[in-house]
């Protein structure tokens, strides 16, 4: 009778302590410094290392393991003045530490939003038809889905080809529509979702974001593990060579970073081969070879710059399945000396169309009957200097160059030495 009492008496003070470890308000809350609050990097715990049950201090923004006694967070809450206001990484729960009681306030909504980037259904449509300017924290406006993307060391081509790709409407949509924020309410889930192309997706067209640009650090990171952990012989120069070409990072990314599904709907089609007895090749991209650079200097004795029309390096081909994203890569732009090992670049210039380029199909190209050829419009150009001039989804064209990002006249899209482009297949005018 005793131990059925004991245990009666325990029931009762159970609820009663859950009700006291949870406050509605919080009086620190005011100590929150949302300038210093950055979830773009790695969430691992800047003490013990570990990615397990991470929070972040809303005071300074460090991420800190545990919330129990002895554990990093309920350290730094002791030992640092006002460092109060924890936040879980994977739930985004609030809490004050030492204290440990649940915070329920909704003033921390916009720090939600900024780390669990959620998009309705109406959202989607309406960044698909208009420009959207926001304001960050410090006063600076940026255009949603054009913002500046930090420079990560020996990865130059990361950031101009995620700036493209996130122009394909589609597999936007995708990425946007997929929701981060945990429905489990599991304070120890240790998945790791900062480091996936559609976290950084969300963030680039994120309207409630602090700053007016974002880092892909811990995306590359998960990249550069996952190549060691498949392949350990590779070097790390290997790796840095990898990230710093942007058409070697695209095929990487089509590869094993897009999923599978929305690159056969999009990019995969089928040419006819018609210097080669028209033998067909699917294909993902369509692989271009410029003209070899001339060697010797010209009648004026100066090294003229040579140029050729995207026309004439599209004649061998003809599309037999037309993908509704065309994208072109033109391999030789850069070469490797097999005895010196020195990359060269070639200097051609290619001129091309912003609008309803025109390439053959295969059912008029041998014989003489008049098909309508298909027609794409220019949606990213990619040039050797790793800039990645994209058009909104207003019509504007945008030069980015990570951290900087300019308005330019449709014009001046066609002046640098192209690299990579991703054309959007339109209806024949």
């Amino acid at each position: 009778e005793k131990r059925r009492q004991q245990q009666q008496q325990h029931q009762q003070q159970q609820p009663q302590a859950k009700e006291e470890k949870v406050m509605k308000s919080c009086p620190y809350l005011s100590f929150v410094n949302r300038p210093l609050l950055d979830f773009d990097f790695e969430k691992r715990c800047s003490v013990s290392l570990i990615q397990e049950n991470c929070y972040c201090c809303l005071t300074c923004g460090h991420f800190f393991a545990g919330r129990g006694p002895k554990t990093p967070a309920y350290t730094h809450a002791l030992e640092r003045e006002n460092h109060f206001v924890f936040m879980h990484l994977e739930n985004g729960r609030a809490f004050c530490l030492p204290d440990n009681y649940e915070i329920f306030d909704a003033s921390l909504e916009d720090v939600r939003k900024v780390l669990f980037p959620r998009f309705t259904s109406e959202e989607i449509k309406r960044l698909e038809k208009e420009a959207i300017w926001s304001k960050a924290l410090d006063g600076t406006e940026y255009l949603v889905g054009v913002v500046g993307l930090n420079r990560v060391e020996n990865a130059k081509g990361v950031n101009s080809i995620v700036q493209s790709l996130a122009r394909v409407e589609k597999l936007r949509a995708h990425f946007l529509s997929a929701s981060l924020i945990r429905s489990d309410g599991n304070n120890n889930n240790n998945k790791n979702e900062n480091d996936t192309l559609q976290s950084l997706c969300q963030r680039i067209w994120n309207k409630h974001n602090f700053r007016g640009h974002t880092s892909p650090d811990s995306f590359v990171r998960k990249l550069r593990k996952q190549i060691k952990l498949a392949h350990p012989e590779k070097l790390e120069t290997d790796i840095d060579n990898l990230f710093n070409d942007p058409f070697a990072t695209l095929r990487h990314f089509l590869t094993f970073v897009v999923p599978k599904k929305y690159v056969d709907e999009l990019f995969r089609g089928e040419l006819l081969m018609l210097n080669q007895k028209n033998k067909t090749q699917p294909f993902v991209f369509v692989p271009l070879k410029l003209p070899d650079a001339p060697l010797f200097r010209d009648v004026m004795e100066k090294n003229a710059i040579p140029q050729v029309a995207l026309a004439e390096l599209l004649k061998p081909f003809a599309l037999k399945t037309a993908p509704e994203y065309l994208i072109l890569a033109f391999v030789n732009r850069f070469s490797k000396n097999q005895f010196t090992k020195e990359v060269s670049k070639n200097p051609t210039i290619v001129t091309f169309p912003v609008k309803n380029l025109k390439i053959q199909a295969s059912s008029a190209a041998g014989s003489n009957s008049n098909s309508n050829p298909f027609s794409y419009d220019l949606l990213a150009n990619v040039d050797s200097a790793g800039k990645a001039t994209v058009k909104h989804v207003d019509g504007n064209w945008y030069e980015t160059n990570d951290l900087f990002v300019n308005e330019v006249l449709a014009q001046q899209v066609t002046l640098g030495e192209t690299y990579v482009q991703i054309y959007k297949r339109v209806a024949s005018p």
